[in-house]
């Protein structure tokens, strides 16, 4: 259409001069505008070939953008495995519907996750309020019960709800970590440390395992106090459990350059090259002994990478001298 009115207005501009007669140099100059049949037919002719035109280029323009709209409402929350594929278009909208193909990948991969979690926990929920029923339709079906039937059903009844709120506790700090809801505040990790094996170290003493803690004095980095507490104190508490008595669980703080991390080394079996690729899978544990919710590797992960940071297991295997988890997290 410019080009189409600057062609109209050109035509239809005369220009006039005069000479001066002595001399024969222009002396003056008259413009006059006039508009003649037959630029405007030619301006008419042309017209709705101009609108025709620039109505096919903008419908080419904006067709990319309808397709991105046409995907977006017909995606249901049920349904997260469309994509736009975008293969041709402006650079502009082939990055836009670039992005939001990955914004979908990250949508059904947490769909996933969440779906995995869901059928993890009723599963793992399933067995303590199984015992639970099933404890009170025995106590229930007796037909002359004792004290003493009743306080082992009891016992029975609250080892089961101790399961179920440990279970409970940990997909709270699970789901907290997930939620990237993370209170950051400077903590001194070495200071940390040594509280968790503080802690830890009654249940070490009886065991006869030895505990400690060294690395630098100080490392300060701002972390979520409670949760990477938590993390720290489900490794320890790991290795002091499934370590042989007797036997030793170092805890070094190391400060670099980018990160802090704090490893926990024990001296136990160690873990099978086949195996380590689930340790920090939900629910999976490697051994029935001692009791626990096989969540604690998986929580710690979570926190580690919510943090910035990762956790990492280094394991010579069943025959060599026991792990190494290292805990990272972004200065």
């Amino acid at each position: 259409m410019p080009a189409l009115l600057l062609f109209g207005v050109v035509l239809a501009t005369e220009t006039r001069t005069t000479a001066d007669i002595r001399t024969g140099a222009p002396a003056t100059q008259d413009t006059v505008s006039h508009r003649s049949a037959r630029v405007t037919w030619a301006v008419l002719a042309l017209s709705p070939a101009a609108a025709a035109l620039a109505w096919w280029w903008a419908g080419r323009a904006v067709r990319p953008i309808d397709q991105v709209r046409a995907v977006a409402d017909d995606i249901q929350g049920a349904d997260l495995g469309r994509r736009i594929a975008l293969s041709h278009g402006p650079a502009e909208v082939a990055a836009l519907a670039a992005s939001f193909d990955a914004m979908l990948d990250r949508l059904q991969h947490s769909a996933e996750v969440q779906r995995r979690l869901i059928e993890e926990t009723s599963h793992e929920l399933r067995v303590p309020l199984a015992v639970l029923m099933n404890n009170a339709e025995v106590l229930l079906a007796h037909p002359d019960p004792t004290v003493e039937d009743y306080r082992r059903g009891l016992e029975r009844s609250r080892a089961a709800a101790e399961r179920l709120a440990a279970v409970l506790d940990e997909l709270l700090v699970d789901a907290r970590g997930r939620a990237r809801t993370l209170d950051r505040r400077p903590t001194d990790l070495t200071a940390l440390v040594r509280a968790v094996v503080d802690d830890v170290g009654v249940l070490a003493a009886t065991r006869g395992s030895r505990l400690s803690a060294a690395g630098a004095p100080t490392a300060v980095c701002p972390v979520d106090e409670p949760t990477v507490r938590r993390a720290i104190h489900n490794l320890v508490d790991n290795a002091v459990r499934y370590s042989p008595g007797g036997t030793a669980v170092d805890v070094t703080v190391e400060v670099l350059a980018a990160e802090v991390a704090v490893v926990v080394t024990d001296h136990g079996p160690g873990i099978a090259a086949a195996d380590r690729g689930r340790v920090f899978d939900r629910f999976w544990r490697g051994r029935s002994d001692p009791p626990g919710t096989g969540l604690g590797l998986a929580i710690a992960r979570q926190i580690a990478l919510a943090h910035g940071g990762n956790l990492t297991l280094t394991s010579p295997g069943p025959a060599g001298d026991g792990c190494a988890f290292r805990f990272t997290v972004r200065r």
